[in-house]
């Protein structure tokens, strides 16, 4: 599928600040399954747009306004062509105790992606839930889909109730929250149960699919188009494969990457600091227009 997407943010300050510094992370990434064709970032105050890559391989823009100003506007503007997910977890007869033994091999490169990080923890209900869904003897894969499903079934999508700083001992006691909620449990049961799971933040279009007839193709999915949260658990055939516990699927053509980390603390589309006022104001404006045209997959 191909993808027009617009994304807007503004901040508006009480008072004049004295200067700001700003690191973007909007840029979708480049992989085996999506392809950016073309992005560009406009900053309002006009300023110097500096790019580099972060530890976890995401494109990242860093903004210095060192003059006063009142507001802060970025806009992030990309095509996008994504693909869909083609890759298996691992072979159905993987045991749990199978790929544990695997992961051994690697365990250095994955070494961010088994422990507990800054939104991400071991708490007494991740261990009983990693315990039931991954015993030694259960197939891995099987019990990945379990899990994506379990979630979906007895966690509420509920926006407003969370926010960006609500860790998963928190969210297990209300089991209400939203997509990043539901991809910080996921990918701490992952983790307790020895399987290398990380986070993925970006788009996801939730408009229904409709046929060559107008018929609904596919369902509606769940999440903010604004931003949207999901995980890729490591195989031991050496994929990242994606599943979205918000909506009980696999990552999919809808599904466009901006970045992965070991949880939200190190994707967020836009951080900084500044000097001057005590509060600010932020507006966040996200468009997700899919193009009919298929472009050839190079």
């Amino acid at each position: 599928m191909l993808f027009h997407i617009e994304h807007i943010t503004e901040y508006r300050y009480s008072e004049t600040v004295t200067e700001s510094f700003s690191e973007i992370r909007l840029r979708p990434r480049d992989s085996v399954r999506q392809k950016v064709s073309r992005h560009y970032t406009r900053v309002d105050p006009a300023a110097v747009v500096e790019s580099y890559t972060d530890y976890f391989g995401n494109a990242v823009e860093a903004v210095s306004i060192p003059f006063r100003h009142q507001s802060l506007a970025v806009t992030s503007v990309c095509d996008v062509e994504t693909k869909p997910q083609t890759e298996i977890i691992a072979s159905p007869e993987l045991t749990v105790a199978d790929a544990q033994q695997l992961y051994s091999s690697v365990r250095r490169e994955l070494h961010d992606f088994l422990r507990p990080s800054h939104f991400v923890q071991f708490a007494p209900g991740v261990l009983e839930l990693a315990a039931e869904f991954f015993p030694p003897s259960a197939g891995v894969a099987e019990a990945l889909a379990s899990l994506n499903s379990y979630l979906f079934q007895h966690l509420r999508y509920r926006p407003g109730v969370t926010d960006c700083a609500t860790k998963v001992s928190e969210f297990l006691k209300t089991r209400e929250g939203v997509c990043q909620d539901f991809a910080h449990l996921m990918i701490s049961i992952c983790r307790a149960a020895g399987l290398p799971a990380r986070y993925v933040s970006g788009y996801i279009e939730t408009d229904p699919l409709l046929d060559e007839n107008g018929e609904r193709a596919a369902p509606e999915l769940i999440g903010a188009t604004a931003s949207h949260a999901w995980v890729e658990v490591y195989s031991p055939n050496g994929y990242w494969v994606g599943f979205d516990p918000t909506n009980d699927i696999l990552e999919g053509e809808r599904h466009v990457q901006i970045g992965i980390g070991r949880d939200y603390d190190d994707v967020p589309p836009l951080k900084g600091v500044y000097k001057g006022s005590h509060s600010q104001a932020l507006h966040v404006k996200v468009k997700v227009t899919r193009n009919e045209a298929t472009a050839p997959w190079n």
